[in-house]
């Protein structure tokens, strides 16, 4: 299994490059990441002069009037000659073949991917790997995995994404209070509901708004269990301080069964934040009355 994780900035990519195989960056078509084409760049070579990967995360949704950008940003890729691109919008399919790209792909349907069959059908389409839901229970992730041994891409650690709006919830918000601030790519914000005591972090950008859950993925229990069968392990590191990131990449690489309990403690001591295993151990399918 590759170790990678989204680096949202670069003070510390030495030390993250030492722990993991590769990281994710973006620019156009994603969120949480403020790097410009030359920054992008930058990180490309630099991660191929000390023999790490580079991938890139597409995660919008592309409208009819983005495909003179899209194309024009893929071409760019297709120069660099980066390892893999993580999509969303199935436009950029298409739009890879005119640069034989198709290969370098890897789809991120977010909730999508819920079973073997519909896994092994993408991976049928040419792709270079897919990301499964993250809202599955530890059997069903095992399904699919060993269905599709070395082919498949999980989230790992990290806030899960709850829901997606084209609506730009926070600056309408602040703008009906009076208390206009340019609210675009900031990770500060906040969603706490009237009756709940917890907070969910949100992000908004010109294209929409996105919540998070309250708490952190983490999978130290399991993912000795997934290794063997995954393509790629994704820690996602928005919201998540550097320190944090440094230590959990660290733990990643040597959690073991005998160990397993003690660097999760750790862990909590160093970080106090609201950890969880998230779906794995609850069942998906609750209907109202349960």
């Amino acid at each position: 299994m590759e170790l990678l994780v989204t680096l949202r900035n670069t003070r510390n990519i030495e030390k993250i490059l030492g722990s993991v195989d590769g990281v994710i960056i973006g620019n156009k078509f994603t969120v949480g990441f403020n790097y410009t084409l030359d920054d992008i760049t930058k990180i490309v070579r630099y991660c191929q002069r000390v023999n790490k990967k580079a991938y890139i995360v597409m995660d919008d949704f592309i409208s009819e009037d983005d495909l003179i950008e899209l194309n024009s940003y893929l071409e760019f890729l297709s120069s660099l000659d980066v390892d893999g691109i993580y999509f969303h919008d199935l436009a950029v399919y298409d739009a890879a073949s005119t640069f034989g790209i198709k290969n370098k792909l890897i789809y991120d349907g977010k909730t999508v991917l819920c079973n073997s069959l519909e896994s092994a059908y993408y991976l049928s389409k040419g792709l270079n790997g897919v990301v499964i839901s993250r809202e599955l229970t530890k059997e069903e992730v095992l399904s699919i995995i060993t269905s599709n041994p070395n082919r498949v891409d999980l989230q790992i650690f990290g806030h899960l994404r709850l829901s997606y709006s084209k609506r730009r919830f926070v600056s309408n918000y602040l703008k009906q209070i009076n208390r206009p601030y340019d609210v675009a790519g900031k990770d500060n914000f906040f969603l706490r509901e009237e009756l709940r005591d917890y907070k969910l972090p949100v992000i908004e950008d010109e294209n929409g708004t996105r919540v998070y859950s309250d708490y952190i993925l983490e999978m130290y229990d399991e993912i000795n269990t997934f290794k063997p069968y995954l393509k790629r392990g994704i820690i996602d590191t928005l919201f998540i301080s550097d320190a944090e990131v440094l230590q959990v990449v660290r733990d990643y690489r040597k959690v073991s069964r005998d160990n397993c309990s003690f660097l999760k403690e750790r862990l909590n001591y160093n970080f106090p934040d609201k950890y969880s295993s998230g779906y794995l151990y609850l069942k998906t399918n609750i209907t109202k009355d349960e």
